[in-house]
């Protein structure tokens, strides 16, 4: 492959795929876009006050973890050479 085709990002695994993961992580943020704004139209103190605070700090912390797990795998497979 040249160098040129992975500056311009032509390869084939990077192109968006609509009807794979990038387009369910798509309709995903639209539908919970919708069912935010719903609930602070309507004034659902519950979604508002509980489930969206919770529900962005578990998600923070799941990636945090993922993250602290491929730092450790890579520095152990470091390690091993």
């Amino acid at each position: 492959m040249s160098e040129n085709s992975k500056v311009n990002g032509t390869k084939k695994e990077d192109k968006i795929q609509w009807l794979g993961i990038d387009g369910v992580l798509c309709l995903l943020y639209v539908i919970e876009a919708a069912f935010i704004g719903y609930s602070l139209i309507h004034n659902d103190d519950f979604v508002v006050g509980q489930v969206v605070p919770y529900g962005i700090a578990g998600v923070t912390v799941l990636i945090f973890f993922r993250y602290i797990i491929q730092v450790l795998s890579f520095s152990s497979s470091a390690k091993k050479r």
